[in-house]
C-alpha cells in the first residue's frame, strides 16, 4: 500500500498544528492586541483565541496519522521526519494547551488507547524549587504518616469501646476512623488518587504542590489523633463523674460501665479505681474491690488505703493491714489525712490488733480514735471503736467496761450503713442480755 493515505493524514495534521502554533504565539505575543467585546469591528485575526475546538482537531488529525501509519506498508524517511517535526511542537505547545482544556475528560468520553499519548498530553514538569526534588520525601512522610495514624486509631478505639459503645465513644471512633481511611484512600488507592487530583485540579492548585499538601495533610491527621490522645485523661475525668452520680443514684450497672471506660482511657486514673472499688464492695465483690483499691493506694489516697486496710482484716491477713495502717498513720502530714480519714485510721489499727490479740495496742489506738471523734466532732462511723473497745475488755477480763462500750455501741450504731456494725451491734445486744440475765 502507499504512503498516500498518510501523506494526506500528515498534511492535515501539520495544518491543525500550525494553526494551533500561530494562535498560541499571537495570543502569548506582548504586542498582540486583546478583543474588546465593545468593538465588534476589530479585524478577524486580533479576535482569534485558542479554543477546545482546535485542539480536538490536533488530537483528531494526529489519530488519523497514526491510523494511516498502522495501513502503510512502506513510509518514507521523510513522512516519518515530518511527522516528528510536528510531534515535537505538539509537545512544546502542551502548557498551552493544558490551560485550554482538561485532557483526562476527554479520555473518558472518547476512551482513545493508551498509546495515544497526544490525548494525555501534559506539560514537561521541571522543578519549580529545590523541594520539588524531594517528592520521594514527601511520599515517605504521607505513608509513615498513615502507618502511625492507623495505630493511633486502633488504641484509641479499643479504649473507646470497653464495655460497648457509648454516644461520645461511637462519635469519637467514628469520626478518626472516616478521616483516616479518607487520607488513607487519597495516598494508597488508584480511585481515591484520581479523586484526591481531581479536587487539586478543582482548586486550580499547581501539581508541583501535589506532593507536599499531600503529607502535610497526612501530619494533620497525626497531630489530630496524638492530640486526642493526649487527652484522653480529660474525657475519663469526664466519664469518672458521669460513672459517680450513676452511683449515688443507685444506677450500678452504668457507673460500673463508665468507670472501666474511664480507667481504660486512663489507666492512671486512681480516683476512678478507688470508686470502682467502692462500687465493687457495695456489690460484695471483694476480690475486685481489694484489687482497685491497691492501684488506688500506690497513689496514696487515704480512703483507699483505709479501705483496703479494712478488706485485709476481714481477709484475715492482719500483718498486711498492720503495716499500711502505720505507714499511712506516720506519713499523715505527707498524706493529708482529714479527721475522718484519720478516724477511720486508727479504728482500723485498733480492730487489726484486736485479731492479732496485741489488746493494749488496739486499746491505745481505739481510745485515739474516740478521742479524736470528740475533739474533731467526728460523725461518721461512730460507734464502731465503742464496738472494738468493748470487744478488747471483754478479752481482757474488764466487764464492767465492756458492758459500757456496748451500751454505747448500740447507741451510736447505723447498721444501714455498715455491715460490720451490724454484726457487732447483734453481738452487744447478746451480751447486754446476759448481764441483764445475771442480775
Amino acid at each position: 500500500m502507499t504512503d498516500s493515505r498518510l501523506q494526506q493524514a500528515i498534511k492535515r495534521y501539520q495544518t491543525a498544528v500550525e494553526q494551533l502554533k500561530t494562535t498560541i504565539d499571537a495570543s502569548t505575543d506582548p504586542n498582540h492586541i486583546i478583543a474588546d467585546a465593545a468593538q465588534p469591528n476589530q479585524p478577524e485575526e486580533v479576535k482569534q483565541q485558542l479554543t477546545r475546538t482546535q485542539i480536538l482537531e490536533v488530537f483528531t488529525a494526529r489519530d488519523e496519522v497514526q491510523a494511516a501509519l498502522a495501513d502503510t506498508m512502506q513510509t518514507s524517511g521523510e513522512s516519518l521526519a515530518a511527522i516528528a517535526q510536528l510531534d515535537k511542537i505538539l509537545k512544546d505547545n502542551a502548557t498551552a494547551i493544558a490551560t485550554i482544556c482538561e485532557t483526562v475528560d476527554w479520555q473518558t468520553s472518547f476512551n482513545p488507547p493508551k498509546e495515544a499519548w497526544w490525548w494525555s498530553l501534559q506539560p514537561e514538569r521541571k522543578p519549580y524549587k529545590f523541594w520539588d526534588q524531594l517528592d520521594w520525601f514527601w511520599s515517605a512522610v504521607s505513608i509513615s504518616s498513615l502507618t502511625i495514624s492507623l495505630g493511633l486509631v486502633g488504641d484509641i478505639s479499643s479504649r473507646f469501646l470497653t464495655g460497648g459503645p457509648d454516644t461520645l465513644g461511637a462519635l469519637a471512633v467514628s469520626t478518626q476512623s472516616i478521616l483516616t481511611l479518607l487520607t488513607a484512600g487519597g495516598a494508597l488507592t488508584l480511585a481515591g488518587q484520581e479523586a484526591y487530583k481531581s479536587i487539586l485540579k478543582s482548586r486550580k492548585i499547581p501539581e508541583r504542590f501535589w506532593h507536599e499538601i499531600s503529607a502535610g495533610f497526612s501530619l494533620l491527621l497525626v497531630i489530630g489523633l496524638v492530640g486526642l490522645r493526649i487527652s484522653l485523661p480529660q474525657i475519663a475525668i469526664q466519664y469518672n463523674k458521669w460513672g459517680f452520680n450513676n452511683y449515688k443514684e443507685g444506677d450500678w450497672g452504668s457507673a460500673e460501665e463508665n468507670y472501666q471506660r474511664a480507667i481504660k482511657l486512663n489507666p492512671d486514673d486512681t480516683l476512678a479505681h478507688f470508686r470502682l472499688g467502692l462500687l465493687y464492695e457495695e456489690l460484695q465483690k471483694l476480690d475486685l474491690a481489694r484489687t482497685e483499691y491497691q492501684i488506688a493506694a500506690q497513689d496514696n489516697i487515704p480512703d483507699a488505703i483505709n479501705n483496703l486496710s479494712r478488706l485485709y482484716i476481714l481477709n484475715k491477713n492482719y500483718p498486711a493491714a498492720t503495716h499500711l495502717l502505720q505507714k499511712s498513720l506516720a506519713d499523715e502530714q505527707k498524706l493529708k489525712l482529714s479527721a475522718e480519714t484519720k478516724h477511720a485510721l486508727l479504728k482500723n489499727l485498733g480492730w487489726a490488733r484486736l485479731m492479732q490479740s496485741d489488746y493494749p495496742k488496739a486499746q491505745a489506738k481505739l481510745l485515739e480514735a474516740i478521742d479524736l471523734q470528740q475533739s474533731a466532732k467526728v460523725t461518721n462511723n461512730i460507734a464502731a471503736p465503742h464496738c472494738l473497745l468493748a470487744q478488747v475488755m471483754e478479752a481482757q477480763k474488764d466487764k464492767k467496761g465492756a458492758f459500757k462500750e456496748w451500751e454505747t455501741c448500740i447507741q451510736y450504731a447505723d447498721i444501714t450503713s455498715s455491715t460490720d456494725e451490724d454484726s457487732w451491734v447483734i453481738t452487744a445486744q447478746k451480751r447486754l442480755t446476759e448481764q441483764e440475765n445475771q442480775k
